[in-house]
C-alpha cells in the first residue's frame, strides 16, 4: 500500500475541508465535513502505518495552482486551508474483512487530475474535456428566457454587446491570500434578455480557490443586456476576473 500512496500526485475525490477524516472499509466517510475546491483538495502522503483498528495515512495537503492552462501542485503551508489548524493530514480508513484496502483507497483517492475529472462541478467541465480529457466540448444549446426559448448569439455585426450595470467585487481565498498568489480567471458566460449571467463556467482557471470565488461574484453581476434591433437577445460572452496582490 505504500507504493499505492507514497509520493503519489494524489486528490480528494470528495473534495472533503476537513484535514483529519475517517472512512469506512468501502471509503464511504464517516461523519461529515465541509467542501472545498479541488484546486485545494490535493494530497501528499507520507507515512502509511497499518493498525489493528484501520490504516493509517499521514501526509500534507496540496493545491493547484493554474500558470496558463498547465496545473501545479503545491504544497499548503501551515495557516493556507480551512480550519487552518497546525495538523497534518491524518485518514484513517477502517479494515475490511478480507484486509485489503484498494477498494476504499480507490473511492477515496483520484491518482491525477483526470482521473478526477469526470467527478468535477458542471462549471469545470468544459475545461475538463478540453485539457483533462481527449472528449470534445459540447456545443452550446438553446436556453428559455423571459420572452421564450432564444439561439445564444455571439457578439459582433448587428449584435450590441452587454454592459455591466452592477458589479461585485471578488474575495481572494484564504489560501491564495495567505501564499500571496495573483492569477487571473477567465469566466465564460451567458447573459439572457433579463441582464442576468446563466451557465457559468471556468474557461481559464487561476486555482487555489479563486475559481470559484471569480464565479460567486460574476453570478452576481447585473447587466444591461445585448441588443439587435434594439431587441434584448441572448448572447455569450467572457469576463477575466483578477486577483492581485499588491
Amino acid at each position: 500500500m505504500k507504493n499505492r500512496l507514497v509520493g503519489k500526485p494524489l486528490y480528494l475525490r470528495g473534495f472533503w475541508r476537513e484535514d483529519s477524516l475517517h472512512f469506512d472499509s468501502y471509503g464511504q466517510l464517516i461523519g461529515k465535513s465541509g467542501l472545498l475546491s479541488f484546486t485545494l483538495c490535493g494530497a501528499e502522503v507520507d507515512k502509511v502505518r497499518l493498525e489493528r483498528d484501520g490504516l493509517i495515512l499521514e501526509g500534507k495537503r496540496v493545491g493547484v495552482e493554474f500558470k496558463g492552462k498547465v496545473a501545479k501542485r503545491v504544497v499548503l503551508q501551515v495557516g493556507d486551508r480551512p480550519p487552518f489548524s497546525d495538523e497534518m493530514m491524518h485518514i484513517k480508513i477502517d479494515p475490511p474483512a478480507d484486509g485489503d484496502f484498494s477498494r476504499a483507497v480507490d473511492t477515496i483517492f483520484a491518482d491525477d487530475l483526470p482521473d478526477l475529472a469526470p467527478v468535477l462541478p458542471q462549471y469545470w467541465q468544459r475545461f475538463a474535456r478540453e485539457n483533462l480529457s481527449s472528449n470534445s466540448p459540447a456545443s452550446a444549446t438553446p436556453v428559455s428566457s423571459s420572452s421564450g426559448t432564444q439561439p445564444l448569439r455571439k457578439i459582433g455585426g448587428g449584435i450590441k454587446p452587454p454592459t455591466i450595470a452592477k458589479s461585485k467585487e471578488p474575495q481572494f481565498s484564504q489560501a491564495a491570500r495567505n501564499l500571496r498568489y495573483s492569477g487571473k480567471v477567465l469566466v465564460n458566460l451567458w447573459v439572457g434578455e433579463d441582464g442576468k449571467p446563466s451557465h457559468l463556467a471556468v474557461i481559464r482557471p487561476a486555482g487555489l480557490g479563486l475559481d470559484e470565488q471569480a464565479l460567486y461574484a460574476v453570478q452576481q453581476y447585473v447587466f444591461n443586456p445585448a441588443k439587435e434591433n434594439d431587441k434584448p437577445v441572448l448572447v455569450e460572452l467572457n469576463i477575466e476576473v483578477a486577483f492581485d496582490v499588491y
